[in-house]
C-alpha cells in the first residue's frame, strides 16, 4: 500500500505551498506528491491523470480538501466513484474524511450514491428530451449546412432551371457534394410533397379555392393540380404529388404519363393529375422493391417555411 498527495491550484499566482507543507506533515513522501496550478475548470490535468494510472487496489489518496480533487460537483462525484471501484482510499485531511474510518466510509458512500443518482437523472433527462424532440420532428446531431428556407430556395432554383449547380452552391455557402445530397436528384423517379394546412384559402374574386378546399373531388382536384415550379429534367421523372396537411399524408395523386402540362406566366405548372390513390395503388405504381416512398397516414413534421420536398422512388442513375 502506498500513500500518495495530490494538491492543485487554480491561477499560477497562488502558491502551493500550505498544501505541500500539510501533506508533508500526513506523512505524504517527495517523489509521491503529485502537485499542479491548473483551473480545475479543465476536463485533463495532467498531475491528476499520472497520480491516477499509479494508483492501485489498496493505496491511498490524500489532500487538503475536497475540492481540491473536482472541477465541478459532478466531477467530484465521478472521481470518489472511481475511487471507490478500484478500492482506493481517499483522507481528506481539513474536512476528516479518511474511508479507512467508519465514519469516512459512510460519508464515501453517501457520495458515491449521490453520483449514481446524479448520473441516472442526467441519463433520464437526456432521455426524455430526446423522446421530445424526436416527436416534434427534431433530432440531434451537427447544425445542417443550409436551413430550411435555404433548401427550399435552392431546390426552388434547381428545378426551375435557372442557376447551375455550382452557382446555388457559391451563393450558399456550401459544396457542390453538399448540395447534391440536399437536392432531390431530377433524373431519379420521385414523389412531391406538398406540405399544408386545414385552412381552405381563397382567391381575391372568390371564385378559387386553394390547398384543402372541403368541396367535391372535382373542386379539390382542380385546387391540387396547380401551380408549382417543376423543371423539364423534372417532369419526366415526377410520378405523383402526396398531400401532407397539418403534418399527415392525406392523399397521394399519380401523375398522368399521357397528360398535358400548362405553364402559367410564372412558369408554373399545371400538373395533370389522377384521382387519388389507394394504399394498394400506392404500393404498387410506386414501389420499388420492398420500399415505398409515401404512405397514406404517414407523419410528416412541418417545418415552418417548408412548402415542398421530393421524395425518390428509384435510386439516382445520374447527376447534371
Amino acid at each position: 500500500m502506498t500513500r500518495y498527495g495530490y494538491g492543485r491550484v487554480s491561477t499560477r499566482d497562488q502558491s502551493t505551498d500550505h498544501q505541500i507543507d500539510a501533506l508533508t506533515a500526513a506523512g505524504i513522501e517527495p517523489q509521491n506528491m503529485f502537485i499542479e496550478k491548473i483551473s480545475g475548470k479543465l476536463a485533463s490535468r495532467p498531475q491528476l491523470d499520472a497520480l491516477r494510472e499509479k494508483l492501485t487496489a489498496g493505496d491511498e489518496v490524500v489532500v487538503t480538501r475536497l475540492r481540491r480533487l473536482g472541477r465541478s460537483h459532478l466531477d467530484l462525484l465521478d472521481l470518489v466513484r472511481w475511487f471507490g471501484d478500484n478500492d482506493i482510499d481517499i483522507n481528506v485531511l481539513e474536512q476528516g474524511i479518511d474511508t479507512k474510518t467508519p465514519g469516512g466510509r459512510l460519508v464515501f458512500h453517501f457520495l458515491a450514491a449521490l453520483a449514481e443518482y446524479d448520473r441516472e437523472m442526467i441519463v433520464e433527462g437526456t432521455l426524455d428530451g430526446l423522446a421530445a424532440a424526436k416527436a416534434r420532428g427534431r433530432v440531434g446531431g451537427r447544425p445542417p449546412a443550409l436551413t430550411q428556407a435555404q433548401l427550399d430556395a435552392a431546390q426552388r432554383m434547381y428545378d426551375e432551371d435557372t442557376h447551375t449547380v455550382d452557382q446555388i452552391a457559391a451563393m450558399f455557402g456550401v459544396g457542390r457534394s453538399t448540395l447534391y445530397r440536399k437536392l432531390a436528384d431530377p433524373y431519379t423517379d420521385c414523389v412531391l410533397l406538398v406540405y399544408r394546412n386545414s385552412k381552405t384559402k381563397v382567391d381575391s374574386d372568390g371564385n378559387r379555392r386553394y390547398g384543402e378546399t372541403y368541396a367535391s373531388e372535382k373542386v379539390q382536384l382542380e385546387a391540387d393540380r396547380k401551380w408549382f415550379p417543376i423543371s423539364e429534367a423534372r417532369r419526366q421523372h415526377l410520378k405523383a404529388i402526396a398531400y401532407v396537411v397539418d403534418g399527415e399524408v392525406k392523399r397521394v395523386r399519380a401523375v398522368d404519363p399521357q397528360g398535358r402540362w400548362e405553364a402559367d406566366d410564372r412558369g408554373y405548372w399545371d400538373v395533370p393529375l389522377g384521382p387519388p390513390l389507394t394504399e394498394v395503388e400506392i404500393a404498387t405504381q410506386l414501389g420499388y422493391g420492398n420500399a415505398v416512398p409515401v404512405q397514406l397516414g404517414d407523419l410528416h413534421a412541418t417545418i415552418k417555411g417548408r412548402l415542398r420536398e421530393y421524395r425518390s422512388i428509384a435510386p439516382a442513375r445520374a447527376t447534371r
